[in-house]
C-alpha cells in the first residue's frame, strides 16, 4: 500500500497495513498541491480501499483525516473538501454509506466537531454543487444516520444550517 512518510514528505513507500500511520497534515496539504484530476484519483482509490478496511481502521482513519483537517488553511481545505465530496458523491451507494458511518459515528462522540474550521468550508463546498451531486450525499447521509442507533436524534442534533443545507 502506498503512503506519504511524514518526515519526508514526497516520498512514497511501501509499508503493511500494521505499519501504516495516518500522516494526515501532510497527505492534505500535498493533495491540496495536486491538479485536480490527480488528487480525485487519488482520494478516489484510498476511499475505496478504506471501504474495504473493519469499521475500527475505518473510524480511525476517518478521526486522523478530521484531525488533519483542523489544521489546515482555508484555500487547501476548500480544494480538498470540494473534491472530497465529489468523489464521495461518484461512489457506490455502500461505499458512501459506510464512509458516511463512520463521519456519524464521530459526531455521536463530539458534536462538536461542526465548529471546527473545516465544518463552514464543508458546508459552503456541499452548498456549491450540482443539485444532483448534493442529492446523492444528502441521501446517503440520512440513510447512514437512520442507521445507527438512536439516528432521528442524531439527525435532531445537527444545528440548523446543516438540516437546512441538507433540505431537511
Amino acid at each position: 500500500m502506498l503512503i506519504i512518510n511524514k518526515r519526508c514528505p514526497g516520498v512514497i513507500k511501501d509499508m503493511p497495513d500494521e505499519l501504516q500511520k495516518y500522516p494526515t497534515e501532510d497527505i492534505i496539504r500535498i493533495l491540496s498541491n495536486l491538479p485536480d484530476f490527480l488528487r480525485e484519483s487519488m482520494m478516489r482509490s484510498r476511499l475505496q480501499e478504506l471501504c474495504a478496511k473493519d469499521s475500527k481502521t475505518q473510524d480511525e482513519f476517518i478521526d486522523s483525516i478530521l484531525d488533519g483537517l483542523s489544521s489546515a488553511d482555508k484555500e487547501t481545505l476548500t480544494k480538498v473538501i470540494r473534491t472530497w465530496l465529489v468523489v464521495v458523491s461518484k461512489l457506490g451507494s455502500s461505499d458512501v454509506s459506510t464512509i458516511f458511518s463512520s463521519f456519524i459515528s464521530r459526531y455521536k462522540n463530539d458534536s462538536s466537531m461542526y465548529e471546527s474550521n473545516y465544518s463552514a468550508v464543508l458546508l459552503d463546498e456541499y452548498q456549491s454543487l450540482r443539485y444532483d451531486q448534493r442529492g446523492v450525499l444528502r441521501d446517503h447521509l440520512v440513510e447512514a444516520a437512520l442507521n445507527q442507533y438512536r439516528g432521528r436524534q442524531i439527525m435532531l442534533t445537527l444545528p440548523e444550517k446543516v438540516r437546512s443545507a441538507l433540505d431537511l
